[in-house]
């Protein structure tokens, strides 16, 4: 489990659009199309909702963890979107 600080990480590593209401929300936008969005709550501690916000963004666990730990970057993120279909492979 990651803490909600690790996410807020993650999101501002990806560039993610940020919009805060209630909650964080955050969503990838890609040629001026919305891909995926996910949110944060507010607060601070531990992030309950770990599996649901690597599943927004179409990560692994192993993918996550390296993300909070610095390896994985954006551009490793867009490649891994493309190889799985989410977004089109750059021509």
């Amino acid at each position: 489990m990651i803490t909600i600080q690790d996410a807020l990480t993650v999101v501002r590593k990806f560039n993610l659009v940020e919009r805060i209401r209630k909650e964080r929300f955050y969503k990838l936008v890609y040629n001026g199309k919305t891909i995926l969005t996910t949110s944060i709550p507010k607060g601070r501690g531990p992030l309950y909702v770990t599996n649901q916000f690597r599943k927004q963004l179409y990560l692994n666990p192993e993918q996550l963890n390296l993300a909070v730990d610095c390896p994985f970057k954006e551009s490793h993120w867009i490649q891994h979107l493309q190889s799985i279909g989410v977004l089109p492979k750059e021509e």
